[in-house]
């Protein structure tokens, strides 16, 4: 059975120095999936018992992609249904002649009935799926089990903040994949020769890079890289200004949170604090947490959607607190503009925010419609954030230097 050598000798390296996650990142045809399949393969074989996690997105990917490389895999080392066969009664799993298996989980799915003895989890294409899905998945981790995560470079994003080394982590290009169509490989060959010279920025460059060479492109990333978790008491102890933000969620329109929180501005970095963050309460629980915020006559800004005129009104008649109402600017074009002017700055958030460093943590770029635009999602605080930063950033010197 042919090998992808660089991919084995890597996994290989990593086994025999127990290093818990391997990342596999590489751009289209890199052979990235069945590479980790014929290892996985050799080692249910090799290794009775073995039990193997795999996560997916989605079934139509499981069939359409996983299964298909297992099969191609199991008929190149001359195996036969008694060696490997596909089960579907009562959950879908992989049993192989030696006792192990492979068991499937899909993303967001709750894994919590699988007992804690897998000694291999595999995160197909992950960049599909969000860092809860996976702290929930390596719960079912057995003792020395090894990780493995592979995905496409359309975007920096959680894992490599999370889980990326200085040494395990594996770039990889068509040019590794023997198993490679002649096809596929002047396909990306065409991609590569128009977007080797092409300028920075440009759709041609960013293919060339995620696509043939598998790198992150400069296109592409996180909203806010710079950001880092800081003691609540560094956020409550600055005399710099207050300016708490409000982002409208859950009453009477979507599943969205309600958030408030409040932000203090220096030069170079902006410290946050997540004073409320729920998809249950309502305008008395809001009222009741304002109500505990110090007040210093600050503003308080407001998302001016999801009936957020009224509520603000009635959330004034609740609390009788003279914040400085100030209704946030919005239109065409202010979220990317409201991301560009942000960052600049480090963002210092306060340890006990759990919700906003979750969301600094999955709020990205995608493509979308051959353009990279953030995705609607996991951008409550970072909306209340815009707001904030937006108003501060127009008022006079005297008024920003009020405590």
């Amino acid at each position: 059975m042919e090998l992808l050598k660089l991919h084995h000798d890597f996994i290989s390296y990593h086994k025999e120095n127990g290093t818990p996650f391997i990342l596999f990142q590489g751009g289209r045809r890199s052979g990235k999936t069945v590479s980790i399949l014929q290892f996985l393969y050799m080692e249910s074989l090799t290794h009775p018992g073995t039990r193997t996690l795999i996560v997916t997105d989605t079934y139509a990917r499981l069939k359409e992609s996983i299964f298909q490389d297992l099969i191609m895999i199991n008929r190149s080392a001359g195996g036969d249904s008694r060696r490997m066969r596909i089960h579907f009664s009562g959950g879908t799993r992989v049993l192989f002649e030696t006792g192990s298996d492979f068991a499937f989980v899909y993303a967001g799915r709750d894994v919590r009935g699988y007992a804690s003895n897998f000694h291999y989890i595999f995160f197909n294409e992950c960049i599909q799926y969000d860092a809860r899905t996976v702290r929930e998945a390596l719960k079912a981790a057995g003792p020395g089990c090894q990780v493995f995560f592979d995905y496409n470079p359309y975007t920096r994003f959680w894992v490599n903040d999370l889980y990326e080394t200085p040494d395990n982590k594996l770039i990889t290009t068509y040019h590794d994949n023997p198993f490679l169509s002649d096809f596929v490989r002047r396909e990306l060959d065409r991609t590569a020769a128009a977007g080797k010279d092409a300028a920075p920025g440009t759709m041609e460059r960013y293919l060339y890079e995620v696509e043939c060479r598998g790198v992150d492109s400069t296109l592409s990333g996180l909203c806010f890289p710079r950001h880092k978790a800081v003691p609540d008491e560094e956020y409550h102890a600055s005399p710099l200004m207050e300016v708490p933000a409000r982002d409208w969620g859950a009453l009477h329109a979507t599943a969205d949170p309600d958030v408030i929180c409040g932000f203090r501005f220096s030069s170079d970095a902006i410290y946050c604090h997540e004073y409320y963050y729920s998809r249950e309460g309502g305008d008395a629980e809001m009222a009741a947490c304002l109500a505990s915020i110090p007040f210093h006559r600050q503003y308080l800004v407001y998302d001016t959607a999801t009936e957020g005129v009224d509520r603000i009104r009635s959330l004034f008649a609740r609390t009788h607190l003279r914040f400085n109402f100030s209704p946030a600017r919005k239109g065409a074009g202010s979220i990317l503009t409201g991301i560009r002017n942000l960052q600049p700055y480090e963002l210092r958030i306060t340890a006990s925010s759990r919700h906003f460093l979750e969301e600094m943590e999955n709020y990205r770029f995608i493509q979308k419609n051959d353009t990279l635009q953030p995705v609607d999602d996991w951008n409550h605080c970072c909306d209340a954030l815009r707001y904030a930063f937006d108003l501060w950033s127009m008022l006079p010197a005297q008024r920003k230097n009020v405590k």
